[in-house]
């Protein structure tokens, strides 16, 4: 039987002291907050961004409109001195935008969770900005703490983008080192950091399952991630065991449509054709722009909580990540596209020998079907044959074993 005392001796060795280089990848803290945003918003190229944003979101307003909302903005964000006080606008300025490109939102599990204990969120992942915006506007709502979301710097080259980023409790992944010995480094420095905001600070944090957004819908964890996040583990605790106490929950995200489909099949289809696929700098801009703006249809969060029953103990790295793919998985929703596609993939011819084995489905109509066909044949029409068969494929992933 562990005794109080040895149970109050082990919690404290999972505390992480402050480091100087977290200061390399952590978000900003609220007595910077100010200074922050006065940055911003004397800055052409934000109020630019802002502008155009306003425009997209509200598409039916007056270039008047557009102007005041706008400036609302701006004397809103200017009077913001704290990371919450921000992330409140934030939520008010990114409510239309779910609203208007979400016919349906829904949820499930986040009833089990208690709001007083902190969780490492780990999710697939299909939109760069929508997936952390959707998780944390539910959080929110459900008087849960919004999470620190880790972000790849290959997304925070522009100082506007870091510097709203660092606001909203992003900390960042440095992707953008090759060097094995600094890629190590760098794990280390991001276990620590992790553990410091689980443990010292109680703090939900949110992850993607694997390096960039799954662009063949095929959600695998990647095992390195779960194995950097035991490298900074105290070293009389076994692995399983401090992993466990990270309160690891998986979450699916399951979006009806993808405003980004064509453009993640080109990619692929690119990347098999010729070898490697040259990324331009705009392109993760569009993504963004698409995914927030672009029409998903109905769109479910699944929290899991199965792996909160201590049974990670005795698992090592690869077998904890299965856990989390089978939980991502099995919790996936399916919708009548995803049918579509599968019937419209079972017509076309199939590159190798190996036949298509097909789930269980659920009872959608011949209606519905025939809609999301009406849909899928739209959206595809220009496409080349090669990119339409991988559109398919990526929305049959639900349907195909």
């Amino acid at each position: 039987m562990i005794k109080k005392s040895d149970k109050i001796s082990l919690e404290s060795t999972l505390l992480q002291p402050w480091r100087e280089e977290f200061d390399q990848i952590r978000e900003f803290f609220d007595d910077e907050v100010h200074a922050s945003i006065l940055r911003l918003c004397s800055d052409d190229s934000f109020v630019n961004l802002l502008t155009d944003f306003f425009a997209q979101a509200q598409s039916n307003s007056s270039n008047e409109g557009i102007n005041a909302k706008l400036r609302q903005t701006l004397n809103n964000l200017n009077s913001a001195k704290t990371i919450k006080e921000l992330q409140l606008l934030v939520n008010e300025i990114a409510t239309p935008i779910i609203e208007n490109s979400i016919t349906n939102l829904s949820f499930s599990g986040l009833d089990q969770l208690s709001p007083d204990r902190h969780y490492l969120f780990i999710s697939n992942h299909r939109d760069i900005l929508m997936d952390p915006l959707l998780l944390n506007f539910l959080l929110h709502h459900h008087q849960h703490k919004t999470a620190h979301c880790a972000i790849g710097d290959n997304l925070l080259k522009n100082s506007i983008a870091l510097e709203f980023a660092l606001l909203n409790k992003c900390f960042k992944i440095l992707r953008s080192i090759t060097s094995p010995r600094e890629i190590l480094k760098a794990m280390k420095l991001q276990s620590a950091y992790i553990g410091h905001l689980s443990f010292n600070r109680s703090s939900n944090i949110w992850i993607a399952q694997k390096e960039g957004r799954s662009k063949d819908n095929l959600d695998k964890t990647n095992p390195a991630l779960i194995k950097m996040l035991g490298l900074e583990k105290p070293k009389e605790m076994a692995f399983g065991e401090y992993i466990d106490r990270l309160n690891i929950v998986p979450v699916s995200f399951s979006y009806e449509w993808d405003p980004c489909d064509i453009d993640k099949a080109t990619e692929l289809e690119i990347t098999e054709r010729q070898g490697h696929y040259n990324k331009q700098a705009i392109e993760d801009l569009t993504a963004v722009k698409k995914g927030l703006f672009g029409s998903k249809g109905s769109v479910h969060v699944h929290f899991g909580n199965e792996l909160l029953d201590g049974t990670l103990k005795d698992l090592k790295h690869l077998e904890i990540a299965e856990r989390i793919d089978q939980s991502i998985m099995q919790n996936r929703l399916t919708f009548p596209v995803n049918r579509a596609a599968e019937l419209a993939l079972s017509a076309l011819p199939v590159k190798n020998d190996a036949p298509i084995q097909l789930k269980d489905q659920p009872p959608f109509s011949e209606d519905q079907i025939k809609k999301a066909t009406e849909e899928l044949n739209g959206r595809l029409q220009h496409c080349s044959p090669e990119v339409r068969q991988r559109v398919l494929l990526n929305y049959a992933t639900h349907s195909i074993n």
